[in-house]
């Protein structure tokens, strides 16, 4: 059985068979989540894989080794102090009845490893769907990465992709498809890949040698989470306790517990003299865990050590049904795009059918433009409206980093 579970734009897995299970990519967000379902479903943990060393998001593989007693494996070219067996290509996990064969699979980094069985390939962040991993990350390489990628390409066709991110909300793809959608997994020629890869100029993700130095070093164990409900009773128990929402000025300004204080974590390095100066302490929360986590790293490495982290963000905290402020917010990009494409379309058939015909290809060419934007996944209105001072306030504190994607 396979259990995909979501944090954001990372995905993470449980392999279960037999009343044993493995975890693939634990997220820090998520410990309650994977105990509640090894729980549920009478599993006990065998074994928890990081895939390589994660550089855009805490693991929390340290957490889980220290509570359920499970060993970490990595690949043996992974500096760790977290891993207890080191893996090598061809080596086989076994979990009850089944199990998953190792592959190494270099490129996005030199320790990366993808896992395979079952008809399912877990090609953490090297292959993604539609794309694949960047490769200036730790010891990363374009020309490693072609190699892997013609590897994985000799797999079956039928094969389920699941990879370890997706900036899209896709779940899962083939390599079948990959095979005939991917243009990265599409390319044959070993130097125009390695161009293509060596031309990409991508910010990268927000404080991601501190990121890399707590997963290295297991030290996510010292990052305090807490439940929406646990939080919930301290502020009321503790007039001292602060939230600290570091999500964006728009999120924020489209729903918020009440009383918060908004500092996005693009600025925050900015304003941890004054946190440091209130004596108070902070339940950290973003969106869904992420940026939490960082945002509390930070805090602890500048010497404020009354930190919390509220499990599962703002969206665990609605779905278990506490307040929250509602606000108008602004209207995202893609609304924006949905109203101004719509209208304009509009605006084409009705003065091509009132004025002169000449006007429908107002129409003709918004069309074209959705075509194109569907097909490349890039949106010149989107683009355009993104110049817009309005646009740039709002979007501001969300543009402060990269992703694992090479595409974004």
């Amino acid at each position: 059985m396979v259990k995909q579970f979501v944090a954001g734009s990372c995905y993470s897995y449980i392999l279960s068979s037999n009343n044993e299970a493995l975890i693939i990519d634990a997220h820090i967000s998520l410990v309650e989540e994977y105990k509640k379902y090894l729980t549920k479903n009478n599993l006990t943990l065998k074994f928890i894989v990081d895939t390589h060393t994660h550089a855009d998001h805490f693991s929390s593989a340290a957490v889980l080794k220290k509570q359920l007693k499970a060993p970490v494996l990595m690949h043996e070219k992974a500096i760790s102090s977290v891993a207890d067996k080191r893996l090598k290509d061809n080596d086989q996990i076994d979990i009850g009845a089944s199990g998953v064969k190792v592959i190494y699979t270099p490129g996005h980094t030199d320790d990366a490893i993808s896992l395979y069985g079952e008809g399912r390939l877990f090609s953490a962040d090297v292959l993604l769907i539609g794309s694949v991993g960047r490769t200036d990350f730790q010891n990363g390489s374009p020309e490693s990465m072609f190699d892997t990628l013609q590897k994985l390409k000799r797999l079956p066709d039928e094969t389920i992709l699941c990879p370890g991110h997706d900036y899209h909300t896709l779940r899962t793809s083939t390599i079948a498809k990959e095979k005939e959608n991917n243009p990265f997994l599409k390319e044959t020629n070993k130097e125009a890949f390695v161009r293509n890869m060596r031309s990409k100029v991508i910010p990268k993700p927000f404080n991601i040698d501190n990121i890399v130095r707590v997963n290295q070093k297991g030290e996510a164990t010292s990052i305090e989470m807490i439940s929406p409900r646990d939080a919930a009773s301290l502020l009321k128990q503790d007039g001292q306790v602060k939230i600290l929402d570091v999500r964006s000025a728009m999120e924020f300004s489209q729903e918020h517990i009440e009383p918060s204080i908004n500092i996005p974590i693009d600025m925050l390095s900015g304003k941890i003299g004054e946190l440091s100066q209130s004596k108070q302490s902070y339940l950290v929360l973003c969106h869904s865990g992420t940026r939490a986590a960082m945002a509390a790293d930070m805090l602890m490495q500048s010497g404020i050590h009354t930190v919390k982290v509220m499990e599962g963000g703002i969206a665990r905290w609605q779905k278990e049904k506490q307040p929250v402020i509602k606000g108008q917010g602004g209207m995202s990009l893609e609304r924006q795009v949905r109203l101004i494409a719509g209208s304009l379309v509009l605006l084409g058939i009705i003065t091509a059918w009132q004025l002169h015909w000449a006007f429908i290809f107002i129409s003709v060419f918004v069309c074209c433009g959705l075509i194109y934007s569907g097909l490349s996944d890039n949106c010149l209105m989107g683009m355009m409206l993104m110049k817009l001072p309005y646009n740039k306030k709002l979007y501001k504190s969300k543009l402060g980093g990269g992703t694992c994607s090479i595409s974004g």
